[in-house]
This record gives structure tokens, C-alpha cells and sequence, in this order.
């Protein structure tokens, strides 16, 4: 009888046992709390000299430690030549963007901060039209690039990085403007901030543009990522969008997709700061 109780005693420690394990992988798979570093290398004729890019994209005003501190320190001990950040990094439904405004405040004198429209900073400015947003960027050192670029040297190579704020499949045809007929006549290295990937999506608007490098967030990693396949699912893409992370070669041009760095809700799929080593 006692070797009974003791067997039946087992085999409830070896259940309890098994669906903490499941329990706790569930919970660090919906878990928002951290981030996780994913690295890139990219290789081009153009770059003599090595690169650094840190891609920042979809923050949405999350906080990792007090003011970002968290996610400051690890930007600080990447050591990187550019920060690059692709869009919504505020959200639409909050008037307060200080986050953003306090994460650059700390990081503008790591490297040069290059930063590109969303979906969410062009709502936060048409609904309030007199949001200060971009001058408070600017005034502070940080290269907002609407529908521009910028010409600059890194470690010896000549970049031009760009901004395109416009949407895909929409009338808001901003690559159709005088900033991009030249931007794409420049010979030097084309990086360019665009949030929505889905412009290299087959029959996209830049999938023949043969520009260098783009940068982009916007789909969240999917929202869920299903191993062997991908991401499941974005609100405008729908089931199994055609790509949603990584560093995805479309005819000549790297396309880098960031899963964001804030945004919820997630499974599967935790945040992540990106970082392209660029030779």
C-alpha cells in the first residue's frame, strides 16, 4: 500500500512538475517585460569602412526601467556609428510624448540619431496640428527625416540617409516628390528609413527601387510567431503577412525588419533592438 501511495506520489510531483515547465514557457512567450539583441551583418562594395546600426522601431512610449535606462545602457554598450529610428515611436492615442523625448535627450550624444515617420507621429501631428514634436527633436540634435534626407560621412563612407513618410497602396505618394528623384540618382549608399515593409511586398512600390538598405517596423513581428512559419497575423496584412522580421534580400535591396521594440500584445515574438553590422 505504501509503495502505492509513493508511485501515485511521483507521478503527481512529475504532472505538477510538467505543467510548471509549460506554465513558464507560456508566460516568458507572452512576456513584454525585456528585450532581446538580434544582429545582422551585411556586406557591400560601397563600404569601405565598418558600420554600425542600431534600428529602433514601434517603442509606442514603452519604458525599460526608469526613463529607459535599461534600454539606454545596452544602446550605450553597442557602441553604435548610427541610431536609426523608423517610426512609432510615440502612439496616437497619447498626447504626451515625453518618453521619446527623454530616450533621445540620452542618446544623442551616443551617435547621430536619424528619425523617421510612423503611422502613429503622422496621426499625433494631424490631430494636433500644433504638436511640437518635430522641432523638439530637432532642437535637440536629432535628424528628423520627413520626406527628406541627409547627406553624411561615417567612418570614412558616404551615406545618404533618407526618410519616406508616405503609405503604401495609398494617395500619399511622397517618393513621388523632388527629394526622392534625387535621393535616387545619388551614388553613394542609399539607407533609407521607411516604416511600412509592405512597400517590398511582391507588387510594392520600392521593390525595384535598388536602394541599399531599407529600415522598417510597423507589423510587429506578426504579433505571434509560429515557429517554421513566421508571424500569424497584422490588422492591415491580415494571416501570414509576406514578411514581418529580419534581414530579408528583395532583388537588390537588404530589407531590414525590426519586430519593434515595444507593442503588445505578443506570443512567441519578444521585443527586440536590432543591430546591423554593415562592411
Amino acid at each position: 500500500m505504501a509503495s502505492r501511495k509513493i508511485k501515485i506520489a511521483i507521478r503527481v510531483l512529475i504532472v505538477l512538475l510538467i505543467l510548471g515547465i509549460v506554465g513558464y514557457k507560456a508566460y516568458k512567450m507572452a512576456d513584454n517585460s525585456y528585450f532581446v539583441d538580434t544582429f545582422y551583418e551585411v556586406e557591400d562594395e560601397k563600404i569601405e569602412n565598418h558600420i554600425r546600426i542600431v534600428l529602433l522601431t514601434d517603442l509606442h512610449l514603452k519604458e525599460y526601467g526608469e526613463n529607459n535606462s535599461q534600454l539606454v545602457d545596452e544602446i550605450k554598450r553597442l557602441k553604435p556609428d548610427i541610431i536609426a529610428m523608423s517610426g512609432d515611436m510615440v502612439d496616437m492615442h497619447e498626447t504626451d510624448y515625453s518618453v521619446v523625448i527623454t530616450l533621445c535627450k540620452q542618446l544623442v550624444d551616443v551617435a547621430p540619431i536619424y528619425f523617421g515617420y510612423g503611422n502613429h507621429e503622422k496621426e499625433v501631428i494631424r490631430v494636433n496640428q500644433t504638436s511640437t514634436i518635430n522641432e523638439d527633436l530637432e532642437d535637440m540634435g536629432v535628424h528628423v527625416l520627413h520626406n527628406r534626407y541627409v547627406t553624411v560621412e561615417v567612418n570614412g563612407n558616404l551615406l545618404d540617409i533618407g526618410g519616406l513618410s508616405a503609405n503604401p497602396g495609398t494617395e500619399d505618394a511622397s517618393y513621388t516628390q523632388k527629394f526622392w528623384k534625387k535621393y535616387m540618382e545619388s551614388k553613394n549608399y542609399r539607407l533609407l528609413l521607411v516604416h511600412y515593409p509592405q512597400f517590398f511586398f511582391k507588387g510594392g512600390a520600392l521593390v525595384d527601387s535598388d536602394i541599399d538598405m531599407a529600415l522598417c517596423g510597423h507589423l510587429h513581428g506578426g504579433v505571434v510567431q509560429i515557429p517554421f512559419v513566421g508571424g500569424l497575423y497584422h490588422p492591415v496584412d491580415g494571416f501570414l503577412p509576406e514578411m514581418t522580421e529580419g534581414c530579408n534580400l528583395v532583388n537588390d535591396t537588404w530589407v531590414v525588419i525590426s519586430r519593434g521594440i515595444g507593442g503588445s500584445p505578443r506570443f512567441n515574438n519578444p521585443p527586440e533592438l536590432v543591430i546591423i553590422d554593415l562592411y
